[in-house]
C-alpha cells in the first residue's frame, strides 16, 4: 500500500552468522552422538568377547570333567590311570587349555539346610567376610526363614527348604556378594542328604567347624579321616554326589566350570555317572 514502508531485508553477512551458529550447535551434538555409537559397539565387543570365553571354557570344563569321571570309573574298576584320581583331583590338556579338576564329596560341605546357627555364623562370618555381629544376625535369619512358624489355625511363614545354593538370596540380609563368598563352602537339597559329614570336609570347610564347635572339630582331626590326608576316604564311591570343579587360565583370567555329578547311571545315558546340576 502507498505509504507503508517494507521491512528490510537480512544482509548477507548476517545470514552467514547465523549458519555458522547453527553449524556449531550441530557438530558437538553430531560428536556426542558417534562417541555413544563407538561405546555402545565397544561394549557390544566386550560382551561378545566375554561370552565367547565362558563358550570355550563350558567345552574345556566339561570335557575335562567327564575325562576325570572315567578315570574314576576306570580306578574303581581295579584299571589303571595317568591322571592321578587317587587324592580326588586330575589334570588334562584339550586344546590349548591345561585344566585342572578337582572332586569334592557333597557331603563335606556345610548343608544350609541343617547347619546350626553357630557353624552359619562362622560361614557368614569366614567365607562371606561378615563382621561377628553381622554373621549371627544373618544365621538367625537362615534358621528363621527354614524354621516353620504356626499359629492356632495353619502354619504360616517359615519352614521353607533350600532346593538350591541360590536359594539363601531369598533370606533378608543376604546378598549377591555374600552368597558368592560362601557358594564354595555349601550344598543344599539332596547334595548333602543326612547333613554334613565333617571327616569328608577339606581344610576351608573345616576352618568353619574348628571356629564353630572347638571340641568336635579336635575329634575330626584325631581319626585323621579328612579328604586331604585319606586318599581312601576321598576316592569316589556309587551312589555319592560330588562337586567338580574344573579351573583354567584364559585370556588372563582364572575361570572355574563346575558340576555336580551323581555316580549312577540315568536312564537316557550309558554313562555310569549323570550330571545333576552345572554352573556357570
Amino acid at each position: 500500500p502507498a505509504g507503508r514502508r517494507r521491512p528490510p531485508v537480512p544482509s548477507q553477512p548476517r545470514q552467514s552468522l547465523l549458519a555458522l551458529a547453527l553449524v556449531l550447535c550441530f557438530i558437538p551434538g553430531m560428536a556426542l552422538l558417534v562417541a555413544g555409537i563407538v561405546s555402545q559397539a565397544s561394549v557390544d565387543i566386550r560382551m561378545a568377547q566375554l561370552h565367547a570365553s565362558r563358550a570355550r571354557v563350558a567345552a574345556a570344563g566339561d570335557g575335562a570333567i567327564q575325562l576325570f569321571m572315567a578315570d574314576v570309573v576306570v580306578r574303581a574298576a581295579g584299571g589303571g590311570s595317568d591322571a592321578g584320581t587317587d587324592d580326588g583331583s586330575g589334570r588334562y590338556r584339550l586344546g590349548e587349555h591345561d585344566v585342572a579338576v578337582t572332586l569334592v564329596p557333597a557331603r563335606g560341605l556345610v548343608d544350609i539346610n541343617t547347619a546350626s546357627a553357630d557353624v552359619l555364623a562362622a560361614l557368614f562370618e569366614l567365607a562371606g567376610g561378615a563382621p561377628p555381629g553381622d554373621a549371627r544376625y544373618l544365621a538367625d535369619n537362615v534358621i528363621n526363614w527354614r524354621t516353620p512358624k504356626t499359629s492356632r489355625l495353619k502354619t504360616i511363614r517359615g519352614g521353607a527348604k533350600f532346593s538350591e545354593i541360590e536359594d539363601l538370596l531369598r533370606v533378608e540380609g543376604i546378598g549377591r556378594t555374600l552368597l558368592d563368598g560362601v557358594r564354595d563352602y555349601v550344598a543344599a537339597d539332596n547334595a548333602v542328604q543326612g547333613g554334613t559329614d565333617w571327616s569328608l570336609a577339606p581344610p576351608a570347610v573345616l576352618a568353619i567347624l574348628e571356629k564353630s564347635d572347638r571340641r568336635k572339630y579336635e575329634a575330626v582331626t584325631r581319626r585323621g579321616v579328612r579328604l586331604a590326608g585319606n586318599p581312601e576316604a576321598a576316592r569316589p564311591t556309587s551312589g555319592g554326589i560330588y562337586r567338580a570343579d574344573a579351573v583354567l587360565r584364559l585370556g588372563g583370567r582364572t575361570w572355574v566350570r563346575r558340576r555336580w555329578v551323581v555316580l549312577e547311571s540315568s536312564s537316557d545315558s550309558l554313562l555310569p555317572w549323570r550330571v545333576s546340576r552345572s554352573e556357570a
